[in-house]
């Protein structure tokens, strides 16, 4: 056997190694579905059983909004762990197949790692505006009394988080997006002597 067919083979073998970040992405997945599920259930809690578990000292409203909005978060994080897994089982795993010849969508297809990245970066920016709002409702509607000094600063902090990252993401473009027409996507006239 040549060196070639050796290196080969064994660069071949340890692809296969990226099937634990395939595996643990969709097991990952799969408990972030449970937990949304899971808050989604607690918002119905909040809002129609008599004694629901308290959130924090919110009101029965924000509570429930609250768990939404964190459900919301969690299937989010659980389609990106389906993507990221999809992303890494094509790239690595199965390069010479298109996501068309796995049962996939052509929106899941991953040419570049990069794509991970960007999708990852974008979903922390969303995560953080979904604390960000956890946040604002419980400093302003916790009835706690005068707001203090730190409030406003972990209040201030997060929002001034999301911003630098947004540049952040704008400014590095890991992958940047495809630029549409809306003139592409109109189909073609037929002329008025055509057929």
């Amino acid at each position: 056997m040549k060196f070639n067919q050796v290196e080969k083979f064994f660069f071949m073998a340890t692809r296969l190694f990226t099937l634990v970040a395939v595996a643990a992405s969709l097991g990952g997945a799969l408990l972030m579905f449970y937990l949304g599920a899971e808050n989604t259930f607690n918002a119905f809690a909040h809002q129609f059983t008599t004694s629901p578990k308290p959130v924090e000292g919110l009101p029965d409203d924000e509570a429930t909004v609250i768990s939404l909005m964190v459900a919301l978060d969690n299937f989010l994080i659980g389609v990106v762990l389906l993507f990221f897994g999809y992303g890494v089982y094509g790239l690595f795993v199965r390069p010479d197949f298109n996501s068309r010849d796995l049962g996939l969508p052509e929106w899941l297809h991953v040419d570049q790692i990069g794509q991970l990245k960007q999708t990852l970066a974008e979903v922390i920016v969303v995560v953080l505006f979904v604390l960000f709002l956890r946040v604002a409702l419980q400093t302003f509607q916790s009835g706690a009394g005068a707001i203090t000094l730190a409030d406003v600063g972990r209040f201030l902090m997060l929002p001034l988080a999301i911003v630098l990252l947004a540049a952040a993401l704008r400014l590095v473009e890991l992958h940047p997006k495809p630029r549409s027409k809306r003139n592409d996507s109109a189909p073609p006239t037929k002329s008025a002597g055509g057929s």
